[in-house]
């Protein structure tokens, strides 16, 4: 994995493209700092093809049966709902 700063990203970008594109990655600097990294689209795709849970479905099971909810009984709750 090469490390570069933005300055020189904006004078060696296809050199930067090439290398990524052989399977490598490219952390990109700023003051030092690695701020973002370059891969390549596929190795991006690939990384994460676990299923994703369906929001619907997560919501669904709350509350669990059985669940007691309580109110809040802090003074800052003046509103009677």
């Amino acid at each position: 994995m090469a490390t570069v700063s933005v300055r020189d990203v904006n004078t060696d970008l296809s050199e930067l493209v090439d290398e990524v594109i052989k399977g490598g990655s490219v952390t990109i600097t700023r003051d030092g700092k690695p701020v973002a990294t370059l891969v390549a689209v596929e190795s991006d795709e690939t990384q994460d093809q676990s299923p994703r849970p369906n929001l619907v479905d997560f919501l669904k099971t709350f509350p669990e049966p059985g669940m007691v909810f309580e109110r809040n009984p802090s003074p800052s709750r003046d509103v009677d709902l």
